[in-house]
């Protein structure tokens, strides 16, 4: 009788590895669009950015804009458009970015997850690629 008890707890143990396995392998489809106008900008003026984008993965969904000097340091989030259903529509954002300083300044957009309509714990959730805009005097 043991043994029969212990082949049965071996058989569901592997039959749960197998579908957690499972679940892993599934990926999240998602598609963003972002635009910076124009591309060389002087120290101090405002230019335009926009975007949208929209991911199945999540249920409530925003989409920001990120900036940073240089190619490298860590991404600064500017602003984000509203919080919206992504089961309904895509998420959108539109506004200004003010040049800060002479040099190289990279912006991307960003499709953030959010946990309810209201806001809550946020996840990135895919990026567009980074978009170079000169600053000069």
């Amino acid at each position: 009788m043991f043994q029969t008890l212990a082949r049965a707890l071996t058989v569901g143990v592997m039959a749960g590895a197998v579908g957690v396995a499972g679940i892993g392998t599934a990926s999240a489809k998602s598609n963003i669009d972002f635009h910076v106008r124009p591309h060389t900008q002087h120290v101090g003026q405002w230019f335009s950015v926009h975007g949208s984008g929209i991911s199945d993965s999540v249920g409530w969904q925003r989409f920001c804009v990120q900036e940073r000097y240089s190619t490298r340091g860590a991404w600064q989030t500017v602003w984000c458009g509203r919080t919206v259903d992504a089961m309904q529509r895509q998420a959108t954002g539109y506004g200004w970015v003010r040049a800060g300083h002479q040099g190289v300044l990279e912006l991307r957009g960003v499709l953030e997850g959010v946990e309810h309509s209201w806001g809550g714990r946020t996840w990135l959730d895919a990026e567009s690629g980074p978009v170079t805009v000169n600053i000069v005097r």
